[in-house]
């Protein structure tokens, strides 16, 4: 799995933060959930979202995106306050 760093001028797919959700959920690939979730905290990451619910209109594969965009802005949420008592 790649970690990808996020900037001002790149565009998140709304299929990686689904993505994100399922590697996080499975065994192997919670070994990295950290650095994930603190790729989507930067810039251009989950905060970004509209929440409009357009991509779920557009999406062919017809992924529960909503909530996907739900369950891993929690997990954000509370990596963020992880990192806020950390340091």
């Amino acid at each position: 799995t790649e970690i990808y760093t996020l900037s001002l001028h790149d565009a998140l797919p709304i299929s990686t933060i689904a993505q994100v959700r399922l590697f996080n959920s499975h065994p192997t690939g919670s070994a990295l959930k950290t650095e994930r979730l603190k790729a989507l905290m930067g810039d251009g990451g989950i905060q970004e979202c509209g929440y409009a619910q357009n991509c779920v209109e557009i999406c062919p594969k017809e992924l529960p995106l909503t909530k996907s965009i739900a369950a891993v802005g929690g997990q954000v949420m509370w990596q963020a306050v992880k990192d806020l008592f950390r340091t």
